[in-house]
Order: structure tokens, then C-alpha cells, then sequence
């Protein structure tokens, strides 16, 4: 009988799982290809090779690969909303700013790992920046300061 009810259960699971996966799919609006992310969207932003869309939600921060249009990684860890995200230049790192924790997070782009939490604010961070070459981190917060960080070792500059 356990076996039964384990199987049941498995075929149940595998169908409702198929099902979600095709109804994201259904009754899109004319023009749109897929639908991605969950919770509120509040922010959408393209890696610069365009092979990624980050969606910032209130569920986390989907990874997406716009060639498939699926989700490859949930980034979590964070306490607080995103206030801000930003890709790399090379678009293997996304940096993040957190509304409660006052840390900028480091992710791998192709996987979702956690990379670094960097800390140093004491208040929000509201906004972080790659310099165009991709050597500098910047991230302002509340505090009234900007951090620069060295993307090789992200050490904070000197003030």
C-alpha cells in the first residue's frame, strides 16, 4: 500500500509540476514569448550580452536565460527588499544592495552562488554601480556615504 501512495503521490507531483511549467505559457498577451518571475515585480534588468534577465521580486531575485525563458537560479539570503541591482560589464557578476541589512551581495550570474557579502554601511544601501571597466564597485547608502570596492579582492578603497 505504501507503495501505492508513494507512486500516486509521485505521478501527482510530476503532472502538477508539468502543468505549472506549460500554464506560464498560457494567454500571453500578443507579442509576448513567456512569462518569468513570481511575486511583485519590482525591477528587470538585461546582462549586458543579453543572455540573462534578472527579475527583483518580493519572492527573491530570479535568474533568468532569455534563450530558453527559464529560471536558473532564485537568489536568496538577503533579509530585506532589493533596492538595487546591477550586472558586472562582463556579466558574470551581479551586485545587489539589501533595504535592511546594509550589505552588498555578490553573485554568481550563471549559477545564483553567493559570492561576497560586503559590509561596511550602517545604514540602507540604496544603490550600487560597476565602473565601466568593471574594476570598481560602488555602493551609496542612507549613512550619507559611497563605498568604492575593489572588484579583484572587493577590499573597500580608502575613504
Amino acid at each position: 500500500m505504501k507503495i501505492v501512495m508513494t507512486l500516486f503521490m509521485f505521478l501527482v507531483l510530476s503532472i502538477s509540476g508539468a502543468l505549472a511549467e506549460e500554464s506560464a505559457q498560457i494567454n500571453l498577451p500578443d507579442g509576448a514569448v513567456a512569462r518569468l518571475g513570481k511575486g511583485y515585480v519590482r525591477e528587470v534588468l538585461y546582462s549586458p550580452d543579453g543572455t540573462h534577465l534578472a527579475i527583483v521580486s518580493s519572492i527573491g531575485i530570479w535568474l533568468c536565460d532569455t534563450t530558453t525563458y527559464r529560471a536558473v537560479a532564485l537568489l536568496g539570503g538577503q533579509t530585506g527588499g532589493i533596492n538595487s541591482l546591477v550586472f558586472s560589464p562582463d556579466g558574470k557578476t551581479v551586485a545587489t544592495s539589501d533595504g535592511r541589512d546594509n550589505t552588498v551581495r555578490l553573485w554568481d550570474a550563471e549559477t545564483g552562488e553567493s559570492k561576497r557579502i560586503l559590509t561596511g554601511h550602517t545604514e540602507t544601501v540604496d544603490d550600487v554601480a560597476f565602473s565601466s571597466d568593471g574594476k570598481l564597485l560602488a555602493s551609496g547608502s542612507w549613512d550619507g556615504t559611497v563605498l568604492l570596492w575593489k572588484v579583484t579582492d572587493y577590499g573597500e578603497l580608502d575613504k
